[in-house]
Formats: structure tokens, sequence, C-alpha cells
């Protein structure tokens, strides 16, 4: 069976279009994090919020998904991802975790913004497959700034 729910027919990608907001996390239908943050923040802040009791059995809709969101959506439970722009290797990955997935749009790699250069925390997490790894290197990272 294939992990894909739908290119394009995601009531999640509507919300998350029509709220200005760069992730919406549910649970049960019902919006329980949402942030306007940019990157991978977001992702970060919804994990401290939500915390380890309730983590598991979310839905994320989410602006980029490459493989380091990836990652943390595992970390956060998410049994469903819906995204706006997804990377390949990050299809592969869901699709590997059996987690279904909706996306509007797919690249080859995240990029910065000017396109060029790709995404310094896809480059961290090129060699890691384990989530708590990858969410304990990227907490650190961000901790720098």
């Amino acid at each position: 069976m294939s992990s894909i729910l739908g290119m394009t027919l995601s009531r999640y990608l509507d919300e998350l279009e029509e709220s200005g907001m760069n992730l919406l996390v549910y649970r049960g239908g019902e919006l329980v994090f949402s942030s306007d943050k940019k990157g991978i923040v977001p992702l970060i802040d919804a994990i401290d919020a939500i915390g380890g009791e309730g983590l598991g059995d979310l839905v994320t809709a989410d602006r980029i998904v490459g493989k380091a969101a990836v990652l943390l959506n595992v970390y956060l439970g998410a049994r469903e991802v819906h995204a706006m722009l997804i990377s390949t290797g990050a299809k592969e990955l869901l699709s590997d975790r059996g987690i279904p997935f909706v996306f509007r749009e797919e690249t080859d790699a995240i990029k910065m913004r000017d396109g060029v250069i790709f995404c310094p925390f896809e480059r961290m997490v090129q060699d890691i497959s384990d989530p708590e790894v990858a969410y304990a290197k990227i907490r650190a990272k961000l901790a720098e700034f």
C-alpha cells in the first residue's frame, strides 16, 4: 500500500494556507499547536509545548518538509504528515517508516532562501536515521543562536 494519501487534497494544507502559519499540529482533528516561526524551529517548539506524555497520534501540516523535519515528526509521533513542499528524500523516509503523507509540491533538496545553499539542518541529519539523535543535534545547534 502506498503511503501517499493524495497530492493536492488536504484540509490540513488548506487550513495551513488560510492561517498564514508555518506549522499546524492536530490531535483527533483538533488543533493543538500552531506557529508562524520559520524553518525547523516550529517543530522543536511543538515538541516542547506538547510534551513527552502528549507526543504521539498527531497530524502535522508544514510548509517545508525535508529529512530533518521528517525525523522530528517521527520524534513527535506524527501519524500523518502534510507538506506544501517536500523533498524527495523526505518522501522516501516517510514511506520507509510507513507514515502516510500528502504534499503539494516536490523538490530534490531543501535549500536556503537563496535557492543555492542547502539547508544546514538537512546537511546535519544527512547520515542520521535515529529521530532522538536528530532531535538532540538540532536542539543543540539551535541553542547556539
